[in-house]
């Protein structure tokens, strides 16, 4: 069975900003019930932009682009501070189920980024589907040439460690692990454990 995606929406944006006051009153008082405030608050916040999926929001999470280009699955978790972009020809953010994203990573989803169920995204992680490219080669600035567009896929099960990098265009395997601080710019086979700029396969992890 296909996960149950839902996307943002404009009226659901507008609603969580109108929201965004009384769910920090409200969290206020969670040591009373012996919850954890920032807790409370991301489930209330996923209440009101992702309703009945039991997803958790962060607070300063930014969605640039259309709100339909995001979507995501039950459970999803965005720990804040984190910039998001779905602008571009093809540009789309998709997250799976029981996937969580750490704080202060960037996702530049204008080339589509396609991130798989039960994957975590550590902080400071940030990922490309588009970026400049010297494709000319004759001298030409860099910043006067197109822009390159290739959608970026993290496979299920994946974990990417704190400050991993990935370029556009790049596939990482079901169930690969990522060492802290790499830089993927190849595709990385199923159940790889990979580390370095740029990374490589150490080993394969059972799977």
């Amino acid at each position: 069975m296909s996960t149950p995606y839902k996307s943002l929406s404009y009226p659901r944006l507008f609603l969580a900003a109108m929201m965004e006051p009384a769910i920090r009153f409200l969290a206020l008082f969670a040591p009373l019930l012996r919850r954890d405030r920032d807790g409370v608050e991301m489930v209330l916040r996923g209440w009101g932009l992702m309703p009945f999926s039991k997803c958790k929001m962060g607070r300063s999470l930014r969605f640039v682009g259309p709100p339909s280009r995001y979507r995501m699955g039950p459970c999803v978790s965005l720990y804040g501070n984190t910039y998001m972009n779905a602008n571009g020809p093809d540009g789309f953010i998709e997250i799976g189920e029981h996937s969580h994203v750490d704080q202060f990573c960037v996702l530049y989803g204008q080339g589509g980024i396609k991130i798989g169920a039960h994957c975590a995204i550590a902080s400071g992680v940030i990922i490309y589907s588009q970026t400049n490219a010297d494709t000319r080669q004759d001298g030409t600035p860099v910043a006067q040439q197109s822009t390159v567009y290739a959608q970026v896929s993290i496979e299920d099960g994946c974990w990417l460690g704190a400050g991993v990098r990935i370029v556009p265009g790049v596939t990482i395997g079901e169930g690969c692990h990522v060492g802290a601080g790499a830089v993927v710019t190849e595709n990385l086979p199923p159940f790889s454990v990979a580390v370095g700029v740029p990374a490589k396969v150490i080993k394969q992890r059972p799977g």
